[in-house]
């Protein structure tokens, strides 16, 4: 008696005792996972950050962000409307003088009016403590970093923005 040689459908077949291999590990991120700059910043200031804000503060600062948010909103907001309109009413008079400082400070003025917006759009996310709230606030970080530094001061804003990143990624696992 000869063997019968098998069939290709035969050959494919996995053998039942045999156990299957172990699917390889994904490296795809989730949905809400970090990656790049983000990823980075995430491992620097979040989650592997020396020091921590406790777990009931983080809570609170989550829970009653978008009133933070408001309340710092309507803390700042004259006095950056004061400062705006100072701004546009030596707009003209800087130009005249001949001095390439306008077109900063007209940079400068849409840029403050672009933070308030983007302040304005990230309220309703923060209150669902959705992830595109948390992520115009980062935004709103750069855009206030980069609007200081325009204005000329280098320490403030620069401090002021690893202070604000700090804090939104210890956050940032509250936000879905």
């Amino acid at each position: 008696m000869t063997a019968k040689p098998r069939q290709k459908s035969e050959l494919a077949k996995p053998d039942p005792a045999k156990p299957a291999p172990p699917k390889p590990a994904t490296t795809k991120p989730g949905p809400n996972q970090p990656t790049g700059v983000m990823a980075f910043f995430d491992d620097l200031l979040g989650s592997k950050a020396p020091i921590q804000i406790p777990g009931k503060v983080r809570y609170l600062m989550a829970k009653f962000g978008h009133w933070l948010v408001m309340g710092m909103m309507i803390l700042v907001l004259p006095g950056q409307l004061i400062s705006l309109g100072m701004r546009a009413a030596m707009l003209p008079f800087a130009s005249m003088a001949g001095t390439d400082s306008s077109l900063k400070l007209a940079f400068a003025l849409a840029m403050l009016l672009f933070l308030i917006v983007i302040l304005i759009m990230a309220l309703p996310g923060l209150q669902g403590r959705k992830m595109v709230g948390w992520q115009l606030l980062v935004l709103a970080n750069g855009i206030n970093m980069i609007h200081g530094l325009l204005t000329g001061a280098i320490v403030g804003p620069v401090l002021g923005a690893m202070i604000g990143l700090y804090v939104l990624f210890q956050l940032r696992r509250y936000y879905m």
